[in-house]
């Protein structure tokens, strides 16, 4: 009697273990089926320029955010930005407050500032990268206004919000214009670094 259990129940293990094997194949053939996942950067190339992004505007996928006017970005093939790797960006026109380092406080509403740009600009997210003058800084940081992929003009919103004020380092005027308008709204607001809570 124990020995008929004992064949049934390795039978019934048997019989598990083909089942298990059978779906993984069958998952497996599904995945062959469906090819790779799409590349994100494949995405940025062949992605649709929003209303409102500049013609020479170009595709890039964000890495991370590092501050309120800094971030990391990957771009594709192609472009202006060198491919292979991740690369320090610099949003123009903009000055955000400066997060704690190298033993200095914070500045007034750094986090927040880098917070909203990281919202705006997720990881993996879709960027539209458009340059000035001047392609870099003398950083080697590539200079560029920055869209989000629904075509919101990132460098601007963070100085309508009070989170960034305009700035100019000439030639580089190409944004100024609207971001200073811009900080006024915001000042005239008292909103961000314009409010009471920088004072």
């Amino acid at each position: 009697m124990v020995g008929g259990q004992g064949r049934v129940s390795s039978a019934v293990v048997g019989l598990v273990a083909l089942l298990v094997l059978v779906a993984g194949c069958a998952e497996l053939g599904a995945l062959l089926d469906e090819g790779p996942a799409p590349s994100p950067l494949a995405d940025a190339s062949a992605a649709q320029r929003p209303e409102g992004v500049p013609a020479d505007a170009e595709p890039a996928i964000v890495d991370r955010v590092v501050d309120g006017d800094t971030l990391r970005v990957i771009a594709p093939p192609g472009g202006t930005i060198p491919e292979g790797g991740s690369i320090r960006g610099r949003l123009l026109n903009i000055d955000a407050p400066e997060l704690a380092r190298e033993g200095r406080d914070a500045e007034c509403l750094a986090e927040a500032s880098s917070d909203r740009l990281e919202e705006l600009l997720p990881p993996t997210a879709l960027v539209w990268l458009a340059a000035d003058v001047e392609d870099r800084d003398r950083f080697d940081r590539p200079l560029r206004g920055v869209w989000t992929e629904d075509g919101v003009f990132a460098n601007e919103l963070l100085a309508e919000e009070g989170l960034a004020e305009a700035v100019l380092f000439r030639p580089n005027d190409r944004f100024h214009a609207r971001i200073v308008a811009a900080e006024r709204r915001a000042a005239a607001g008292g909103l961000g670094i314009h409010g009471p809570a920088c004072d």
